[in-house]
């Protein structure tokens, strides 16, 4: 199975989970919390440069919350996806003819068509960059901005969770045995595993400069270990995080983030 079919795979089988994210705008677990807070900043991020009557692109729409999110606040929004179940959540929800699934490799639109484009939890996902970067370059207008996120390969709560897999692998032969006694089977084993590319901001910058694409602006958020959500949530610290967002020295421990670009034509 290749890698995008795993994603397809992936996002097919968590429509439902992915909807209900966005349900609580204060989450207890951190997961949630992460997806909520990026769409705020994602979403400031365009406010703050476009004003409302402009075209924005979601690329990786998901369940379309987000570009309804933007239509709501008087942007003309229209989203892609890769997952089919997706894209049909979104028509069947908001808008049935601004949602189409599509590849960020090859989207679907004539140059320079939006003003803005959205693209969060994308990139990770994908065998390279260059490909996805030159699309949103394309059909960006002139003067338009795109809001892209990654994750953080230095964060040192990504680093912690890789310690406590390590130690969760050496103890699997006796959990494993106490699962199949009490004859329970993990949710995430019937998932199929995605490997996340993660990304450091000095390189991540060259490489948009060289798809003629600017840093803007700059925002990295969400603290915490997803390994020790078992054992108490950590949504609160999450948000309390976020007040470090934009300082320099010590927005880096976070995990996500997000980078505004502008198109050089």
């Amino acid at each position: 199975m290749s890698t995008q079919e795993q994603v397809n795979e992936l996002f097919t089988k968590t429509v439902d989970d992915w909807a209900r994210f966005y349900e609580d705008p204060k989450p207890v677990k951190m997961g949630a919390q992460n997806l909520v807070s990026r769409r705020r900043f994602a979403v400031e991020m365009i406010e703050a440069r476009l004003a409302p009557g402009s075209k924005i692109l979601d690329v990786g729409c998901g369940t379309g919350h987000l570009a309804a999110e933007l239509a709501r606040r008087g942007y003309r929004s229209w989203g892609t996806d890769i997952a089919e179940a997706m894209v049909q959540y979104a028509k069947e929800h908001y808008d049935p003819e601004h949602f189409q699934v599509a590849d960020i490799e090859k989207i679907p639109f004539p140059d320079n068509t939006f003003d803005g484009i959205v693209c969060l939890g994308v990139m990770e996902y994908l065998t390279g960059d260059k490909k996805a970067l030159r699309e949103m370059w394309r059909v960006l207008r002139p003067g338009g901005y795109a809001v892209i996120t990654t994750p953080s390969s230095i964060c040192p709560f990504f680093w912690m969770d890789r310690g406590l897999i390590h130690v969760r692998f050496v103890l699997r032969p006796l959990t494993g045995a106490v699962r199949a006694m009490a004859g329970s089977k993990r949710a995430s084993d019937e998932l199929p595993k995605v490997n996340h590319r993660r990304y450091r901001k000095g390189h991540w910058r060259r490489l948009l400069r060289s798809q003629g694409l600017e840093l803007e602006d700059w925002v990295c958020h969400s603290w915490g270990c997803y390994g020790l959500e078992r054992f108490f949530p950590q949504g609160a610290f999450c948000r309390a995080s976020e007040r470090f967002a934009r300082n320099s020295l010590v927005n880096w421990i976070a995990s996500d983030q997000l980078a505004c670009v502008r198109p050089i034509k």
